[in-house]
């Protein structure tokens, strides 16, 4: 037994912990059968969740949009020029539109592009502030240039197999991008290049492993999505597999349900990440589907499976409706009305003004007679709304002369440099003729002049022959002349390589007898194809940062740490050549060691 002082304290605690068990908190958290609350005793608030928070915000929103702001949110429009002038102020402003993405047409330099985007959000200050959006993929799609960093493109980022190069690309373009005024991107591509023929993705995706590419596209989109750029991923469900381009006809995936899933899998990746935003593909898809309607306004594609079986809330654009694969076969207002009744969120009409028109008195008569219910319209409209709000459109942007002042990070630019010595890839050599020497009597043939700046940077002295990536057939007759010539007064020929046309002047400069070392920049199922080549090396891009590591590499600066991001007829996937230790220079550091992906 305690004595008495101390079986009072022992009392007093019991009841002190009794209240406070039952006054604070939830009455949900004090369990179901804890003891009311004492007469006129609230309940402590719940503060609402972030999420919660960004819904009431929307349906705030929402309440004061008519259907003409609504159907207006619904539209992707582009247009030309430089400048905002009436025609532009009519479009935008007089169609309340959702967003506006440009392309080269509309863009000179980063100031004046950064000037053009702070125009077209002023036009619409007093509503709901647009998607200002365009691919900047890198690579082989490039908007603009001035300003921002400019990445080798996906297939290098492949052949790197560095999930934190791909963090740090997306990461860097981000951020230049919003610099510039820019909130969306369209990019990146998520196809699976599995047709060596496909005509329109190729070096635009990281390879033709779905692990390989699902792990790239996770860690760009993380990247450029933490810069708080709204990122809309692409081609869905998948173009990389296709021998067509849907500019001009319908594409057909034709394998079977199972492998066509599998293709999806870098889109789940991501989707499962929080993605932003997905764009679709004009593709047909009959494993899934059993017939030939384009995915783009296919309910069973974007509802069924992207909505329903994959669980995707995010926003979903349509690619150009003006594209002949869905152009010819509905008409574009017709299309676009199929497009968001089957699920689509927005859609994308860039060109001609009388094709803006029709879509809009489309979805305008569609809203009006019911044919596109109310609930559809608000859905997508939601949509919209969310990620507006959700990367912070509605917020005050920096004014944009700071901005201009504020020169891009000297890290982003240097982020480039870093994939394109990672990616540099020893396909063959002969082990006599690679490296090359400092005094070596060069001859250079190539259809990208920044890679004859950068060898004549090492070799002033070196013979440079330019020639026209797509030469007319009169034009190669005169070509393969001045290649014979070129390579009968060199000691070695290098010859830069595009297309097929290049590889006719492989030929001529190696029936000289002169030995020929081949620089790859575009797709590498080509460079295997340069039997009579003594070296190969695939960088995978004809951006700057990829020619100057070309040129680093062929005079044994940097090595050549790459490996094949696809696999070849006669080289297997991961296939790469480690060169001869380089000798280092101060002016080109080795290739970072990068975090491999298996």
């Amino acid at each position: 037994m305690f004595p008495r002082p101390l079986r009072a304290l022992l009392l007093l605690l019991v009841l002190c912990f009794g209240a406070c068990a039952t006054t604070s908190g939830t009455p949900e958290a004090a369990g179901p059968g804890a003891p009311p609350l004492p007469a006129g005793e609230e309940p402590m608030p719940v503060a609402p969740s972030a999420d919660e928070v960004l819904q009431a915000r929307v349906e705030r929103l929402m309440a004061g949009l008519s259907v003409e702001d609504k159907v207006g949110q619904l539209m992707m429009v582009g247009f030309g020029g430089t400048e905002v002038d009436e025609s532009v102020e009519a479009l935008v402003r007089g169609r309340r539109v959702g967003g506006v993405c440009l392309f080269k047409r509309n863009i000179a330099t980063g100031e004046q592009v950064a000037r053009l985007n702070d125009g077209l959000r002023r036009l619409l200050a007093d509503g709901i502030p647009p998607f200002l959006a365009l691919d900047q993929e890198g690579g082989n799609v490039v908007r603009v240039r001035d300003g921002v960093v400019v990445l080798p493109g996906n297939m290098a980022l492949g052949a790197t197999r560095s999930a934190e190069l791909a963090y740090a690309a997306g990461l860097a373009q981000g951020e230049d991008l919003k610099r510039l005024g820019f909130n969306m991107n369209l990019a990146p591509v998520l196809d699976v290049n599995l047709n060596p023929r496909n005509p329109v993705i190729g070096i635009r995706s990281y390879g033709d492993s779905v692990p390989l590419v699902s792990e790239l596209g996770r860690a760009f989109v993380r990247g450029q999505q933490d810069a708080g750029l709204v990122t809309v991923a692409k081609h869905f469900p998948g173009h990389g597999s296709t021998d067509a381009d849907s500019h001009t006809a319908l594409p057909v995936m034709r394998e079977s349900r199972e492998e066509v899933l599998a293709q999806m899998e870098p889109f789940r990746a991501v989707i499962q990440d929080g993605l932003d935003g997905l764009m679709t593909a004009h593709v047909a898809v009959p494993g899934l589907t059993g017939d030939d309607m384009p995915a783009t306004v296919h309910p069973q594609v974007l509802d069924g499976l992207l909505r329903q079986r994959l669980g995707f809330d995010g926003l979903v654009l349509t690619d150009e409706l003006e594209m002949d694969a869905i152009a010819q076969r509905y008409g574009v207002g017709r299309a676009a009305v199929m497009a968001v009744g089957a699920g689509a969120d927005m859609v994308l009409v860039p060109w001609r003004a009388e094709k803006k028109t029709e879509v809009y008195e489309a979805l305008m008569g569609a809203a009006w007679s019911g044919e596109l219910p109310p609930a559809r319209l608000d859905g997508a409209v939601r949509r919209i709304l969310t990620a507006k709000l959700r990367r912070g459109l509605f917020e005050p942007q920096p004014r944009l002369e700071e901005r201009l002042a504020t020169p891009p990070s000297p890290e982003n630019a240097e982020v480039a440099h870093r994939i394109a010595r990672a990616a540099v890839t020893l396909l063959r050599t002969d082990g006599k003729h690679f490296p090359l020497s400092p005094g070596t009597r060069l001859g250079l043939i190539t259809p990208e002049r920044s890679l004859g700046e950068a060898i004549l940077e090492r070799v002033p002295g070196a013979q440079v022959l330019d020639v026209p990536a797509w030469p007319t057939h009169a034009r190669r007759a005169i070509l393969r002349q001045q290649a014979r010539r070129l390579a009968l007064a060199s000691d070695v020929v290098v010859v830069g390589m595009i297309n097929s046309r290049q590889l006719e002047l492989v030929t001529m400069a190696a029936a000289t007898g002169r030995p020929v070392l081949v620089v790859s920049m575009g797709l590498p199922y080509l460079a295997e194809q340069a039997d009579e080549a003594r070296a190969v090396l695939a960088i995978y891009s004809y951006q700057p940062a990829a020619t100057e590591a070309a040129a680093a590499a062929l005079f044994g600066e940097i090595g050549t740490p790459g490996r094949l991001p696809v696999g070849l007829s006669r080289l297997a996937f991961g296939h790469g050549l480690d060169s001869p230790v380089p000798r280092r220079t101060a002016a080109a550091p080795a290739a970072p060691a990068a975090t491999p992906l298996q």
